[in-house]
């Protein structure tokens, strides 16, 4: 009888230890248990929402999709950052140069090459924003996806200041074609036309 009290107790105390080793870790729920992450946050910087997570697992075809919702519950993808030939513990970032306003939620997809697909947890930010206006994917291959609650004028330039692209956009989603750009960083200008307000981010073409 002693033996199996005993035997209790020291399992008891495994699974506390166990629990307060796991405090600051992220379990994402999958096959793959072995996957665990620290201090997934995001925080709100000048009207952008600046991810963060570190990765104590890392296998090259591990690939890590940044989603992002308005409501917490229905996802659309970000962004996408592979984890490469990474250290265990490499920090990984991403800013979402246009968050919208308000509670804004975020949540990391994992894939690799075994098919398996792997959710965070979610974390959440209130963003206030400069502009009501959004982009997306950025980096950008051929199309991209502006969201407005006012009719802009979009121009994206270089360092230079030189313009590459004008377009004039209605109010609510649209998709303007950057296909023509060439590979490299630019600035995207996204205009008022109601009120002149407006703002200018960083956007990368590949």
């Amino acid at each position: 009888m002693s033996k199996l009290w005993l035997t209790l107790v020291t399992a008891m105390c495994c699974c506390a230890a166990v629990c307060q080793t796991s405090e600051n870790l992220t379990h994402f729920s999958g096959k793959d248990s072995s996957i665990q992450f620290s201090n997934f946050n995001v925080n709100e910087r000048n009207g952008m929402a600046v991810l963060k997570w570190a990765a104590s697992v890392v296998r090259p075809d591990y690939y890590f999709i940044v989603e992002k919702s308005a409501d917490g519950i229905h996802f659309e993808t970000l962004s996408a950052i592979g984890s490469g030939s990474a250290d265990p513990d490499t920090t990984f970032s991403i800013t979402d140069n246009s968050p919208g306003t308000g509670m804004i939620y975020y949540r990391i997809r994992v894939s690799g090459g075994s098919g398996n697909v792997i959710y965070s947890k979610t974390v959440s930010a209130n963003v206030i924003s400069r502009l009501d206006f959004r982009f997306y994917p950025n980096p950008v291959d051929k199309l991209l996806i502006v969201r407005s609650s006012h009719p802009l004028l979009i121009q994206v330039m270089d360092a230079y200041g030189i313009v590459w692209f004008n377009q004039d956009v209605n109010a609510g989603m649209q998709i303007i074609n950057v296909s023509t750009l060439q590979k490299g960083n630019y600035i995207l200008k996204a205009t008022d036309k109601e009120n002149g307000t407006f703002i200018s981010e960083q956007l990368i073409k590949n």
